[in-house]
C-alpha cells in the first residue's frame, strides 16, 4: 500500500469518545438484523459501540460515506470504561480476546423473500454473513482497536436498508452483563412501537421462540423449573435492575405442560406527560419539502423527524402559515417518505404488477402514496412497520 493510500485511510477513520456515546448515545440497526451468533457480552458491547460510532459518523459527516474502507477506532481507555475494567492487565486480556474472537464472527439475518407460487406470499430465509472485513490492534500512541465492516453488514446499521429499523439507548444495553438479557431487552424495544400509547402492555412468547431469542438450545433446560431458576428469573432481574423496563411474567399452559410465557411490561420512563407527547404528535404538520427548499423551511422553524423522514411544524407555531405551501396532502405521504416505501423490498413484492418495470412501478406507487389517502389508509399497518411509528 502506498503512503498516499495510508494517509487517505487514516483520514477516513471516525474517532469518537465513548464517554459521550455511552451516556447519551444511541445505536440504530435494521429490524432484519438479528444479533450476531454466539457472542460474549464484552464482544457484543464492543460491536455495538463500533456501530454507534458508525451511526454518529454518518449523521455528522454527510459528505463522507461509511464504507468497507472506513476504519472505526475503539480506543483502549474507552473500551476499559465500556467494559467496566480498571486494571491494565484486565483490559489487555479482554481486548486480546475481543481481537481474536470478533475477527471470526458472523451476523445472522432474517430476510423475507417471495414464495414462487404466484400468491405474493413470503418466506423467511436465514442468511449468515461475516461482520468484520479487517480488525487490527496497534500498540502505539493510538492504542486503538480498528474495525472495518463488510459491505454486506454496513447497510443494516448505516444506510438502514428498507427504512425498517429500531434505535436503542446504549446506556441501557451497556448496563447489562448478559447477552441473553441484551437480546430480550432489544426484542421488547424493537416491538415497543405497537404499544406506544400504553403505560403497561403484554407480550406473549412461545417457550421455543423465547429460547431461540436468547440463543438457548430448545432441548436445554428441558424442565421448566430449571429454565425459570437458572435462566429466565436472572434475565428478568437484570433487566429490571439496570434498564428503563420493568418486567413481570406468567406462564401459558396447554393442558398441564407450560408452552409459553406472557410478559407484562411497564416502561419506567413512561408517564402522563409522555402520553400527552404522543397525542401532540398528531398536531405535527408534516411538510413536503424539495431538497432545494430545506434551508428555507429550517430558517422558518421547521424541524426534521428522522424516524418518519420528514420536515414538520407544530400547528401552534407562529410561523406555521408561512409554511403552508409545503403542507403535504392530508392522509398521504411526503416525497421523502414515499421514497422510503417504494424502495422497501417487501412493499415491492406485495404490490408489483406483472409486466411493469421497476422504474414504472416506483413512479406509479410514489404518486399514489402522495395523493391517494384511501390507499395510504389501507396500508397503514405496513407503513407503521416500515417507519416504526404512525406516520399518517
Amino acid at each position: 500500500m502506498t503512503e498516499v493510500h495510508q494517509i487517505n485511510e487514516q483520514l477516513d477513520s471516525i474517532p469518537y469518545c465513548i464517554g459521550n456515546i455511552r451516556q447519551n448515545g444511541v445505536v440504530s440497526t435494521s429490524n432484519r438484523l438479528i444479533r450476531p451468533i454466539e457472542l460474549s457480552a464484552n464482544e457484543y458491547k464492543a460491536l455495538l459501540y463500533a456501530m454507534a460510532v458508525a451511526n454518529y459518523g454518518e449523521k455528522n459527516n454527510a459528505d463522507k460515506e461509511i464504507t468497507e474502507q472506513t476504519y472505526i477506532y475503539l480506543y483502549k481507555d474507552d473500551l476499559a470504561d465500556l467494559l467496566g475494567l480498571s486494571k491494565r492487565n484486565s483490559i489487555n486480556v479482554a481486548i486480546d480476546r475481543i481481537y481474536k474472537e470478533l475477527s471470526t464472527r458472523v451476523a445472522h439475518f432474517v430476510i423475507e423473500e417471495p414464495v414462487d407460487d404466484g400468491r405474493k406470499k413470503t418466506k423467511k430465509v436465514h442468511s449468515v454473513v461475516p461482520i468484520i472485513r479487517e480488525l487490527r490492534w496497534e500498540d502505539d500512541s493510538k492504542n486503538a482497536l480498528q474495525i472495518r465492516f463488510t459491505s454486506e453488514v454496513l447497510p443494516y446499521f448505516t444506510q438502514l436498508a428498507g427504512g425498517n429499523f429500531t434505535t436503542y439507548q446504549l446506556k441501557h444495553l451497556f448496563a447489562l452483563d448478559s447477552v441473553a438479557s441484551m437480546s430480550l431487552y432489544t426484542y421488547f424495544i424493537k416491538n415497543e412501537f405497537k404499544f406506544n400509547t400504553q403505560e403497561t402492555y403484554e407480550v406473549p412468547l412461545l417457550l421455543e421462540n423465547l429460547k431461540a431469542l436468547i440463543d438457548i438450545n430448545e432441548t436445554k433446560y428441558d424442565r421448566w423449573v430449571d429454565f425459570r431458576r437458572y435462566v429466565l428469573d436472572k434475565i428478568v432481574a437484570e433487566i429490571n435492575e439496570n434498564t428503563d423496563l420493568q418486567l413481570e411474567y406468567e406462564t401459558v399452559k396447554k393442558g398441564r405442560p407450560i408452552v409459553g410465557v406472557k410478559f407484562k411490561l411497564h416502561h419506567r420512563g413512561f408517564d402522563k406527560s409522555e402520553i400527552e407527547d404522543k397525542k401532540t404528535e398528531k398536531l405535527k404538520i408534516y411538510l413536503d419539502v424539495p431538497f432545494e427548499d430545506n434551508a428555507e423551511v429550517k430558517e422558518l422553524g421547521a424541524k426534521f423527524d428522522t424516524t418518519v423522514r420528514s420536515w414538520y411544524i407544530s400547528n401552534d407555531d407562529a410561523n406555521c402559515m408561512q409554511l403552508k405551501k409545503w403542507f403535504k396532502a392530508i392522509g398521504c405521504l411526503t416525497d421523502s417518505q414515499a421514497n422510503v416505501v417504494i424502495n422497501d423490498s417487501l412493499f415491492q413484492m406485495d404490490f408489483a404488477e406483472v409486466g411493469m418495470s421497476l422504474a414504472d412501478f416506483k413512479r406509479k406507487m410514489k404518486h399514489k402514496l402522495k395523493t391517494d389517502r384511501i390507499f395510504v389508509e389501507s396500508i397503514k399497518e405496513r407503513l407503521n412497520e416500515i417507519f416504526g411509528k404512525n406516520v399518517i
